[in-house]
Protein backbone atom coordinates (compact mmCIF):
# COMPACT_ATOMS: atom_id res chain seq x y z
CA UNK A 1 0.00 0.00 0.00
CA UNK A 2 3.07 2.62 0.00
CA UNK A 3 2.79 2.99 -3.97
CA UNK A 4 -0.79 4.22 -2.93
CA UNK A 5 0.35 6.22 -0.58
CA UNK A 6 3.63 7.73 -2.24
CA UNK A 7 1.46 8.58 -5.35
CA UNK A 8 -1.29 10.38 -3.50
CA UNK A 9 1.46 12.64 -1.54
CA UNK A 10 3.34 13.00 -4.86
CA UNK A 11 -0.19 14.85 -6.37
CA UNK A 12 -0.29 16.87 -3.34
CA UNK A 13 3.06 18.35 -3.67
CA UNK A 14 2.03 19.29 -7.13
CA UNK A 15 -0.81 21.06 -6.33
CA UNK A 16 0.35 22.66 -3.37
CA UNK A 17 3.47 23.73 -6.30
CA UNK A 18 0.59 25.47 -8.51
CA UNK A 19 -0.73 27.52 -6.06
CA UNK A 20 2.42 28.92 -4.78
CA UNK A 21 1.66 30.50 -1.05
CA UNK A 22 5.33 31.05 -0.68
CA UNK A 23 5.74 33.52 -3.20
CA UNK A 24 1.90 34.81 -3.07
CA UNK A 25 2.58 35.57 0.92
CA UNK A 26 6.03 37.45 -0.04
CA UNK A 27 4.11 39.76 -2.07
CA UNK A 28 1.57 40.33 0.15
CA UNK A 29 3.75 41.13 2.89
CA UNK A 30 5.10 43.70 0.65
CA UNK A 31 1.74 45.23 -0.75
CA UNK A 32 1.01 45.71 3.04
CA UNK A 33 3.83 47.50 3.61
CA UNK A 34 3.40 49.80 0.66
CA UNK A 35 0.19 50.31 1.47
CA UNK A 36 0.61 51.54 4.97
CA UNK A 37 3.44 54.15 2.99
CA UNK A 38 0.87 55.70 0.73
CA UNK A 39 -1.94 55.58 3.34
CA UNK A 40 0.81 57.73 5.66
CA UNK A 41 1.17 60.03 2.82
CA UNK A 42 -2.23 60.77 2.17
CA UNK A 43 -3.08 61.38 5.87
CA UNK A 44 -0.04 63.52 6.25
CA UNK A 45 -1.34 65.79 3.38
CA UNK A 46 -4.69 65.77 4.61
CA UNK A 47 -3.35 66.71 8.27
CA UNK A 48 -1.23 69.43 6.83
CA UNK A 49 -4.09 70.82 4.92
CA UNK A 50 -6.32 71.24 8.18
CA UNK A 51 -3.34 72.83 9.80
CA UNK A 52 -2.78 75.67 7.62
CA UNK A 53 -6.11 76.10 7.24
CA UNK A 54 -5.84 77.99 10.66
CA UNK A 55 -2.44 79.48 9.72
CA UNK A 56 -2.36 83.20 10.55
CA UNK A 57 -1.44 83.93 6.86
CA UNK A 58 -4.49 84.64 4.90
CA UNK A 59 -2.95 83.33 1.29
CA UNK A 60 -2.16 79.97 2.90
CA UNK A 61 -5.14 79.51 4.98
CA UNK A 62 -7.21 80.64 1.26
CA UNK A 63 -4.76 77.80 0.08
CA UNK A 64 -5.45 75.07 2.20
CA UNK A 65 -9.31 75.89 1.56
CA UNK A 66 -9.11 75.73 -1.85
CA UNK A 67 -6.98 71.85 -0.98
CA UNK A 68 -9.60 71.04 1.22
CA UNK A 69 -12.84 71.52 -1.25
CA UNK A 70 -11.12 69.67 -3.75
CA UNK A 71 -10.74 66.85 -1.61
CA UNK A 72 -14.48 66.47 -0.17
CA UNK A 73 -15.29 65.51 -4.06
CA UNK A 74 -13.74 62.25 -3.31
CA UNK A 75 -15.44 61.28 0.32
CA UNK A 76 -13.61 61.15 3.80
CA UNK A 77 -11.32 57.84 4.90
CA UNK A 78 -9.55 56.90 1.59
CA UNK A 79 -7.22 55.29 3.26
CA UNK A 80 -9.74 52.87 4.43
CA UNK A 81 -10.94 52.21 1.07
CA UNK A 82 -9.92 48.22 -0.40
CA UNK A 83 -6.48 48.41 -2.44
CA UNK A 84 -8.24 48.77 -6.14
CA UNK A 85 -10.45 52.20 -4.94
CA UNK A 86 -7.93 53.48 -2.90
CA UNK A 87 -5.36 53.34 -6.01
CA UNK A 88 -7.71 54.75 -8.12
CA UNK A 89 -8.70 57.37 -6.14
CA UNK A 90 -5.29 58.59 -5.17
CA UNK A 91 -4.84 58.34 -8.81
CA UNK A 92 -7.91 61.19 -9.61
CA UNK A 93 -6.30 63.02 -6.29
CA UNK A 94 -3.02 63.61 -7.63
CA UNK A 95 -4.15 64.09 -11.20
CA UNK A 96 -6.12 67.21 -10.25
CA UNK A 97 -3.79 68.72 -8.24
CA UNK A 98 -1.15 68.21 -11.38
CA UNK A 99 -3.28 69.99 -13.81
CA UNK A 100 -5.34 72.77 -12.35
CA UNK A 101 -3.46 75.82 -12.01
CA UNK A 102 -5.48 76.47 -8.95
CA UNK A 103 -4.43 73.47 -7.03
CA UNK A 104 -0.69 73.48 -7.96
CA UNK A 105 -0.48 77.13 -7.09
CA UNK A 106 -2.10 76.21 -3.31
CA UNK A 107 0.27 73.43 -3.08
CA UNK A 108 3.20 75.56 -3.84
CA UNK A 109 2.39 78.06 -1.52
CA UNK A 110 2.21 75.40 1.50
CA UNK A 111 5.17 74.12 -0.55
CA UNK A 112 3.51 70.77 -0.44
CA UNK A 113 4.83 69.48 -4.24
CA UNK A 114 7.15 66.79 -2.31
CA UNK A 115 4.27 65.45 -0.36
CA UNK A 116 1.93 64.97 -3.62
CA UNK A 117 5.24 63.46 -4.86
CA UNK A 118 5.75 60.90 -2.74
CA UNK A 119 2.09 59.57 -2.99
CA UNK A 120 2.17 59.55 -6.22
CA UNK A 121 5.50 57.20 -5.90
CA UNK A 122 4.06 55.22 -3.54
CA UNK A 123 0.53 54.10 -5.32
CA UNK A 124 2.22 53.72 -8.64
CA UNK A 125 4.48 51.00 -6.72
CA UNK A 126 1.87 49.57 -5.05
CA UNK A 127 -0.17 49.22 -8.43
CA UNK A 128 3.12 47.58 -10.30
CA UNK A 129 3.39 45.41 -7.13
CA UNK A 130 -0.49 44.47 -7.34
CA UNK A 131 0.00 43.49 -10.82
CA UNK A 132 2.92 41.28 -10.31
CA UNK A 133 0.77 39.35 -7.41
CA UNK A 134 -2.17 39.19 -10.49
CA UNK A 135 0.09 38.32 -12.59
CA UNK A 136 1.44 35.19 -10.46
CA UNK A 137 -2.06 33.97 -9.72
CA UNK A 138 -2.46 33.52 -13.44
CA UNK A 139 0.73 31.40 -13.81
CA UNK A 140 -1.25 28.20 -12.41
CA UNK A 141 -3.41 27.59 -15.08
CA UNK A 142 -7.55 26.80 -13.88
CA UNK A 143 -6.88 24.08 -16.08
CA UNK A 144 -3.78 22.33 -14.37
CA UNK A 145 -5.19 22.62 -10.87
CA UNK A 146 -8.51 21.10 -12.43
CA UNK A 147 -6.80 18.15 -14.08
CA UNK A 148 -4.44 17.25 -10.64
CA UNK A 149 -7.61 17.77 -8.59
CA UNK A 150 -9.33 15.31 -10.48
CA UNK A 151 -6.00 12.93 -10.05
CA UNK A 152 -6.07 13.50 -6.49
CA UNK A 153 -9.51 12.18 -6.21
CA UNK A 154 -8.71 8.85 -8.08
CA UNK A 155 -5.20 8.16 -6.29
CA UNK A 156 -7.27 8.92 -2.87
CA UNK A 157 -10.29 6.32 -3.97
CA UNK A 158 -7.33 4.36 -4.74
CA UNK A 159 -5.94 4.08 -1.75
CA UNK A 160 -9.09 3.61 0.10
CA UNK A 161 -10.11 0.44 -1.96
CA UNK A 162 -6.75 -0.97 -0.58
CA UNK A 163 -6.90 -0.21 2.85
CA UNK A 164 -10.41 -1.58 2.91
CA UNK A 165 -9.45 -4.89 1.47
CA UNK A 166 -6.61 -5.47 4.04
CA UNK A 167 -8.82 -4.38 6.38
CA UNK A 168 -11.30 -7.26 4.87
CA UNK A 169 -8.43 -10.05 4.80
CA UNK A 170 -6.24 -8.72 7.58
CA UNK A 171 -6.46 -10.31 10.92
CA UNK A 172 -4.85 -7.31 12.40
CA UNK A 173 -7.14 -4.73 13.78
CA UNK A 174 -4.78 -2.17 13.02
CA UNK A 175 -6.24 -1.54 9.70
CA UNK A 176 -9.50 -1.69 10.41
CA UNK A 177 -8.62 1.03 13.12
CA UNK A 178 -6.89 3.53 10.32
CA UNK A 179 -10.22 3.15 8.37
CA UNK A 180 -12.50 4.40 11.64
CA UNK A 181 -10.23 7.34 12.18
CA UNK A 182 -10.30 8.48 8.33
CA UNK A 183 -14.45 7.92 8.42
CA UNK A 184 -14.40 10.05 11.19
CA UNK A 185 -11.98 13.03 9.09
CA UNK A 186 -14.19 12.81 7.00
CA UNK A 187 -17.21 13.16 9.09
CA UNK A 188 -15.30 16.04 10.64
CA UNK A 189 -14.52 17.66 7.24
CA UNK A 190 -17.86 17.18 5.76
CA UNK A 191 -19.46 19.06 9.29
CA UNK A 192 -16.99 21.88 8.72
CA UNK A 193 -17.89 22.46 5.18
CA UNK A 194 -21.55 22.18 6.07
CA UNK A 195 -21.24 24.91 8.92
CA UNK A 196 -19.10 27.18 6.68
CA UNK A 197 -21.75 26.85 4.10
CA UNK A 198 -24.45 28.09 6.49
CA UNK A 199 -22.78 31.22 7.71
CA UNK A 200 -22.11 31.96 3.85
CA UNK A 201 -25.68 31.70 3.03
CA UNK A 202 -26.57 33.86 5.85
CA UNK A 203 -24.25 36.67 5.28
CA UNK A 204 -25.66 36.51 1.73
CA UNK A 205 -29.23 36.85 3.04
CA UNK A 206 -28.03 39.67 5.20
CA UNK A 207 -25.98 41.41 2.57
CA UNK A 208 -29.31 41.45 0.30
CA UNK A 209 -31.49 42.67 3.06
Amino acid sequence: MKVQCDDLAALLAVLTGLYKPDLGSVITKELEEIDARRDSALVGIEMQIKSFAYHFEPAKQEAAQALINSLTTYGSGTSRFNYQAESTTIDSIVAKWENDPELVSALTTLNMPSWVTELKTANKLFDDRYLVRLKEDAMAPEENTVEVRSQIIQSYRTLLAHLQAHATLSIDNSYTETVKQINLLIEQFNKLVAGRSSTKEEEEVLTQE
